[in-house]
């Protein structure tokens, strides 16, 4: 697999142009690159918008960046809504590289809709060790509209199934932890991931409280303290997106009625990321990175993505990647996470 990176729309339509029959192209850039390049490409080219591009050269915006691979090692299928209509072609796809210990799926999702969720309770045929990493479309945090295309037919979701003979592996990093305040989730709307109260108290008087802030600057504190997830001894991190006018928030994953939640605080970003590259268990040829916005938003105001890049970078040149809505990791949907495809 071959990370790509252009500066300009006619040179990735120019490099599509002149690229070899067997080989597919996966590429991410902004909605006005993605929408433009949609009206130059054939069927074995994947699109989708973001939040920001990840390259060779670190994080960056404004720039095409992606992949090529070998078309006889991949079968995409468009996940259609609802998901379930998907159903036997995603069987289908699944049963080709079912044993294989070095195939995996990337799953890339409308990063508005909200039903990350449904698509990923659709896998229930997939085996929870089998490898999915993916990433939902952004769009330049207008947050009004994003797009994926699977050739210039424009579609609402993805997946990739790719069965790799050699050596895999998908890494979550997270650069929370938990502090010693956890709510419960005592009212809900899970369908529309909006949450009523915590501790039978208005969601946004408890989370402020827990925080040590007032209501009124609670926003302020979504970014640097999201909530977490335990799941088995994992913490899968929800991001509030907003407070309503009634007090409730809404959230960018789903959190149910009656589980408890951590308030987090993060940590020193490098110092995880030494340790996350320190402990992979081989050394990648190709690495593929989903970043969360809010990492992204963190990283800019913290200054912190010239010491990110450098240690990337340095891992491993042949690099690509993409700033999300949110991340997918096996049959799970978070949020404020990075999420890495290893290929030896």
């Amino acid at each position: 697999m071959k990370a790509l990176c252009f500066s300009k729309v006619q040179e990735a339509v120019k490099f599509m142009g002149e690229a070899d029959e067997d080989k597919g192209i996966v590429l991410f850039s902004s909605v006005d690159n993605i929408k433009e390049l949609s009206k130059n490409v054939y069927k074995d080219i994947i699109l989708c918008s973001t939040a920001g591009e990840y390259t060779y050269r670190g994080y960056t915006d404004g720039v095409i960046t992606g992949f090529q691979y070998n078309k006889k090692e991949v079968e995409v299928v468009e996940i259609s809504y609802p998901p379930i209509l998907s159903i036997n072609e995603l069987k289908k796809a699944y049963e080709n590289v079912r044993g294989n210990k070095n195939a995996f799926m990337l799953l890339l999702c409308d990063g508005l809709k909200g039903i990350e969720e449904s698509i990923l309770s659709t896998f229930y045929f997939i085996e929870s060790n089998f490898k999915i990493i993916g990433g939902s479309a952004g769009d330049n945090e207008k947050f009004k509209e994003t797009y994926i295309y699977m050739g210039n037919k424009r579609v609402m979701n993805i997946a990739l199934f790719f069965n790799l003979k050699r050596r895999t592996d998908i890494i979550k990093e997270n650069i929370y932890v938990k502090t010693d305040k956890i709510l419960r989730v005592t009212e809900a709307d899970v369908v529309k991931r909006r949450v009523v109260t915590f501790n039978n108290n208005p969601a946004s008087a408890e989370y402020a409280r827990a925080v040590g802030v007032s209501e009124s600057r609670l926003p302020e504190y979504f970014m640097s303290n999201p909530l977490g997830k335990l799941y088995e001894d994992d913490i899968l991190i929800a991001s509030p997106m907003k407070v309503n006018e009634d007090k409730s928030i809404t959230f960018y994953s789903e959190l149910m009625i009656n589980t408890f939640v951590y308030l987090l605080k993060p940590v020193d970003p490098i110092g995880v990321l030494r340790g996350t590259l320190k402990n992979v268990s081989f050394k990648p040829s190709f690495v593929f990175s989903i970043n969360c916005i809010f990492r992204k938003l963190l990283f800019i105001k913290d200054n912190i993505w010239k010491d990110f890049d450098g240690e990337m970078t340095s891992f491993c040149r042949n690099t690509a990647g993409f700033i999300s809505y949110g991340e997918q990791y096996y049959k799970k949907h978070l949020n404020q996470t990075m999420v890495m495809l290893l290929v030896e």
